[in-house]
């Protein structure tokens, strides 16, 4: 009867460590082009924003979304920190379903025309 005991009382451990390791995952969606997708409201959508050194980079979000981090992107190579990229990532998390339009500008410091991508994601 106690291994019987023992057995459930490491079944129920394990139990709860796999829904505590489920709990914190997240399911994080990283599109490679502007064609149109789907995600869950559960899932974060990454969406950088580039340009060079010095550039102001926004996000501009229609829809059920918002802004949930926004990072500032460096890079190495061989250790050393590479000089020109003004990167920003932004992570969009669902507050419902529908259709979210997100509109990146990067703005360059030296005056030149501003870029900008646009996205399209389906909250299902």
């Amino acid at each position: 009867m106690d291994r019987v005991v023992a057995k459930l009382v490491f079944a129920a451990a394990a139990l709860a460590a796999w829904a505590s390791a489920q709990a914190n995952e997240r399911v994080v969606v990283i599109p490679r082009d502007t064609t149109p997708f789907t995600v869950s409201e559960d899932d974060v959508v990454r969406l950088t924003g580039k340009g060079i050194a010095g550039s102001k980079i926004v996000a501009a979000i229609e829809g059920p979304a918002k802004v949930i981090a926004e990072n500032a992107i460096t890079e190495r190579v061989k250790g050393k920190h590479i000089v020109g990229p003004g990167n920003r990532e932004f992570e969009i998390k669902p507050t419902g379903k529908g259709t979210v339009k997100v509109t990146i500008t990067s703005t360059p410091p030296t005056g030149d025309k501003p870029t900008t991508a646009k996205y399209e994601f389906e909250v299902k």
